[in-house]
């Protein structure tokens, strides 16, 4: 987005030799309303305004200046001051700007402010076509240790994969802050299996970083543990929840009994201050009764679902239980109609080429690819992966510089889409669409090689 238009954007902060960006971290409350605000300042004065961890808004150097007065709360007077020797403009051109541009900024960093698009009217940059200079957000897959067995999980690691002590994780949290990374995620394995867990929640929040868990759910039915993880500063949390009926979601986390505890716990954390959702993967065993499974969500009062195909990777490559995406148009249907119906915010996850299902069709937003370019992953020794499904180490936080990890050649390639399907490169649709997951159509390459060979075989024989 770019505010602002009759004021120039090249003029860059006087640090701008300085390849860091700045982090700078706000909180602002009116009316019962909490806002948790990030403004990354990159050194061509470019910004970055991230709202809750999930609004993001592109500020051009004009904008991003006027943000950081603003949120700064520098005096009405002394800020106009500055903005009229820094552009050169009229005292009474600089108080207008600036007070127009208040009111804007007002209403983006409102929980339920009005849309940046239709109500405010701004420019509007298409997603993707905004290179960031680093993630928004980092998950940390602080262990793969975790007490389901998922046969679908996209873990690719051993379990007793070497792991990171306290203090180690404390120092990434540090070096993601200075890269000017404000969403943490604490992922596995099973997060709530770290003794630390708390310690680095609370870390986290003492830097100024949101933070939130991906979990199961099932250690959450301690709600003295949930009452910790609040106090420790959690802001949200994700629980991976299968089907209203027990003995799916069991078959499908692979331990009897899991249900009931996550249940348990997903009750806590609804009762708790927390952001709460939930996460389905759509396979074969219980999408048939997807309709369902969303009305017991919608009756225990959860607010927002999350909702993906199989990720082909780790044991999900060859489990042989995922949906085609030409079929995933019907349940995306029923779950949009549901979701309306009972108020609740609908996520889709899973990037798709858009031939075979496009989100937009159904106002499901812009789906593309965005590992190692908005968020990437952490694994429990530190190396760092271009998402957590793709298991290609870019290098490790703990002993390479950011710059080698971020312009590694993978991380490049992901970004500029280099290795897309053919038949994607003259699509329309490829500025949004992207080709879809690169892990899916690298596993549909494989399929076809694979029928490939057997056909060669069948035809020497």
């Amino acid at each position: 987005m770019k505010f602002l238009k009759n004021f120039s954007n090249s003029i860059n902060r006087n640090n701008s030799q300085d390849k860091s960006p700045e982090l700078f971290h706000y909180k602002r409350q009116k009316v019962g309303e909490l806002s948790r605000i990030h403004l990354r300042v990159d050194p061509d004065g470019t910004g970055l305004l991230l709202v809750n961890a999930s609004k993001v808004i592109h500020l051009n150097p004009t904008a991003a200046y006027m943000a950081h007065l603003s949120l700064e709360e520098i005096p009405e007077d002394q800020a106009i001051s500055k903005i009229k020797k820094r552009y050169k403009v009229t005292k009474e051109a600089a108080q207008s700007d600036y007070l127009d541009f208040q009111i804007q900024l007002d209403e983006l960093i409102r929980p339920d402010g009005v849309c940046p698009l239709h109500d405010l009217e701004l420019e509007i940059k298409p997603p993707f076509n905004v290179e960031p200079s680093a993630p928004y957000r980092m998950d940390l897959a602080i262990t793969y240790r975790c007490n389901n067995d998922c046969p679908h999980c996209y873990n690719a690691r051993p379990r007793n994969y070497r792991e990171l002590d306290t203090q180690s994780w404390k120092d990434i949290l540090d070096k993601l802050w200075d890269y000017g990374i404000p969403h943490i995620v604490y992922t596995g394995g099973e997060p709530t299996i770290r003794a630390d867990l708390c310690e680095l929640i609370a870390y986290a929040e003492k830097n100024g970083q949101i933070t939130g868990i991906n979990t199961n759910g099932r250690r959450l039915k301690d709600p003295d543990f949930v009452k910790q993880l609040v106090d420790a500063g959690l802001d949200h949390v994700q629980i991976t929840f299968e089907s209203h009926n027990p003995s799916i979601h069991d078959e499908m986390v692979a331990a009897r009994g899991a249900w009931e505890q996550t249940v348990s716990g997903l009750n806590n954390v609804l009762e708790s201050p927390l952001f709460v959702m939930t996460n389905t993967t759509m396979l074969n065993a219980n999408s048939p009764y997807l309709a369902e499974t969303l009305k017991f969500l919608a009756n225990m009062g959860v607010p927002t679902i999350g909702l993906n195909a199989l990720i082909y990777s780790g044991k999900g490559k060859n489990v042989g239980t995922g949906i085609k995406e030409s079929e995933l148009s019907p349940l995306l249907e029923t779950a949009r109609l549901l979701t309306q119906k009972y108020n609740q915010r609908l996520i889709w996850y899973t990037p798709t080429q858009y031939c075979n299902f496009d989100p937009m069709q159904l106002e499901l937003g812009v789906k593309g690819c965005t590992a190692a370019r908005y968020n990437m992953c952490i694994e429990p020794d530190g190396v760092i992966l271009p998402c957590q499904s793709y298991y290609v180490k870019l290098g490790n936080l703990l002993v390479d510089d950011w710059d080698s990890i971020w312009n590694h050649q993978l991380a490049v390639s992901l970004r500029e889409r280099r290795n897309i399907p053919a038949k994607c490169r003259t699509c329309v649709l490829l500025s949004e669409c992207g080709g879809g997951c690169p892990l899916y159509f690298q596993h549909v390459n494989d399929q076809n090689k694979h029928e490939e060979s057997i056909d060669n075989f069948h035809h020497f024989v």
